[in-house]
């Protein structure tokens, strides 16, 4: 049975749990994390699952030396999305609001289905990941197709097509700042890398903090910032689940703090969900 990359996606290559319950190392193939911020990802290798370490503080920033190039970690992120064909279904949540999706990954591109969808709100979103920048196209419900603006949010639900594309995994300017561990009770070891817009970019954000995970290159969680320092979206991983190919994201929250903290969710449809993290 093969695994299926796993996360913020976000993330991927993954966990996979044996009948006892406990965690199990496997080899998987690799994977791109698509956002939503971060719905899969993965950079390939196995799983080493991490133990908890022994400090009282668990989940602090480590200060390293010799760590990895961290733009050599985000093309990695990049480039592995040819690995995932899979096809997964869902919803947004936002308060009472539910938005279903079909969610379609074939390499390189990635369909959104809205089959719910009512005018002017998008039917299809379509992001395709090229190798210097990604782009996307929306398809109204009359059957119109138009290239959409970055900045435009989807559907009023809280997520701009910025968060799907994850664009920062295409700039050029990135730092090491050291090592974290999330996810409890599993506190996986994540690089934290600060990821900077390049002069002549355009993008609302200025600065993208990423936590991707040593042991199985899931992206984790993100900040973003925008050009006064301030965060205005979180998106972190917060359950995951069981599935037929392996292990896969659960559940997605999605924060927004200039609007008042309120959460979106991103729901993925199957299994009971392993809940790993608050």
């Amino acid at each position: 049975m093969k695994s299926t990359p796993f996360l913020p996606t976000p993330l991927p290559g993954l966990l996979s749990f044996g009948r006892a319950g406990r965690l199990s190392r496997r080899h998987f193939r690799t994977a791109h994390g698509v956002l939503f911020g971060l719905v899969l990802w993965g950079l390939g290798g196995g799983l080493g699952l991490v133990a908890a370490p022994q400090s009282s503080d668990k989940t602090g920033v480590q200060s390293v030396e010799g760590g990895p190039d961290p733009l050599a970690v985000l093309r990695g992120v990049r480039e592995s999305q040819a690995a995932i064909q899979q096809t997964l279904q869902g919803k947004l949540r936002m308060g009472s609001r539910k938005l279903p999706y079909r969610m379609v990954m074939n390499g390189g591109d990635l369909r959104f289905e809205f089959p719910e969808a009512q005018a002017p709100d998008p039917q299809v979103v379509t992001l395709s990941f090229g190798s210097k920048d990604a782009s996307v196209q929306v398809q109204s419900t009359a059957g119109a197709v138009k290239k959409a603006q970055f900045a435009d949010e989807i559907a009023g639900m809280g997520v701009l097509y910025e968060d799907l594309a994850m664009r920062f995994l295409y700039w050029t300017e990135a730092e090491l700042e050291g090592e974290e561990r999330l996810m409890p009770p599993l506190y996986l070891r994540c690089w934290k890398i600060r990821v900077h817009r390049p002069n002549g970019v355009r993008s609302v954000y200025k600065e993208v903090v990423v936590w991707v995970s040593q042991d199985n290159g899931g992206i984790l969680k993100s900040e973003a910032y925008d050009d006064a320092g301030t965060l205005i979206r979180r998106l972190k991983v917060v359950s995951i689940q069981g599935m037929d190919q392996g292990t896969t994201l659960k559940q997605m929250r999605i924060e927004s703090p200039q609007k008042g903290g309120a959460f979106v969710y991103l729901d993925v449809d199957g299994n009971p969900a392993v809940k790993v993290s608050k």
